[in-house]
């Protein structure tokens, strides 16, 4: 009895039963376009950000203890890794090698310095050479990786540790 009442009410109002209709179809198709715009402005808003000058840049610092040996493995690790991190986005990786600390004879302060206990420090690095800016001088660099390389030292900082030419 029921649905037979509603069929009839329905095919007495047909219009308004299309109109409903019509306007739900509408509203789903609305929402579905404007969800893929969204997601089309996001990403042509990313790319573009990636792509300028001012592209925001990540910085991940990984720091370890390690020998000449460990050095090519961890390298290779930490570069799958930020690869797979950033999945599809592009990754630049650059690395540097820091020796230890080493104290500065006292010699090579100046005169006028005042006296301490604590000895000046210094760091050894390497860095990419395509990151560094020469500010005089030539830039050196060996022909084979296991050749003697060219380096320049002032005379003052060479006479404590009895450095000469050649060595």
């Amino acid at each position: 009895m029921v649905p037979g009442f509603v069929l009839l009410r329905l095919r007495a109002h047909r219009l308004l039963l299309a109109a409903a209709l019509l306007s739900v179809v509408l509203t789903t198709c609305a929402v579905a376009a404007l969800a893929a715009f969204s997601d089309a402005v996001g990403d042509a808003g990313l790319r573009r950000a990636l792509q300028g000058p001012s592209a925001a840049r990540t910085q991940i610092d990984v720091t370890s203890d390690v020998t000449e040996k460990d050095t090519g493995r961890l390298d290779s690790q930490v570069r799958t890794s930020l690869t797979g991190a950033y999945d599809g986005l592009p990754v630049r990786v650059w690395s540097s090698t820091r020796s230890g600390a080493y104290g500065l004879p006292r010699s090579l302060r100046p005169v006028d310095a005042p006296r301490s206990d604590n000895p000046d420090l210094t760091l050894l690095a390497t860095f990419e050479r395509s990151r560094v800016t020469m500010v005089d001088g030539p830039s050196r660099r060996c022909r084979r990786p296991e050749a003697r390389c060219r380096s320049r030292c002032p005379t003052r900082p060479r006479r404590p540790w009895a450095w000469r030419r050649g060595t």
